[in-house]
């Protein structure tokens, strides 16, 4: 059965790359194979964006409320990344 994963998910596996990150690292965080991650970067974060499912304010947001929502956005994907793990680890010994 194959896969179908949401753009905001692939563009969090690209931000992850961008980092300097390598695919196979990615694909044992993220559990996604390989050559889909290689897919995707042929595609790129600004291919996924133009998608449309990914939306956008229409208007700017103040840089204070900006950089707020910046750090939450990269605390709750320090939590997901715990949780994929700590659900790794559950139904590895059950």
């Amino acid at each position: 059965m194959k896969n179908i994963y949401e753009n905001h998910f692939k563009i969090e596996v690209l931000q992850y790359l961008g980092k300097g990150n390598k695919i196979a690292k990615a694909s044992h965080k993220f559990n996604v194979h390989p050559s889909t991650i290689y897919a995707w970067t042929q595609i790129g974060i600004e291919g996924f964006l133009s998608r449309g499912q990914v939306h956008t304010s229409p208007e700017p947001e103040p840089v204070a409320a900006a950089s707020g929502l910046a750090r939450r956005m990269q605390q709750l994907e320090q939590e997901n990344a715990v949780l994929r793990q700590a659900a790794k680890l559950y139904f590895m010994y059950s």
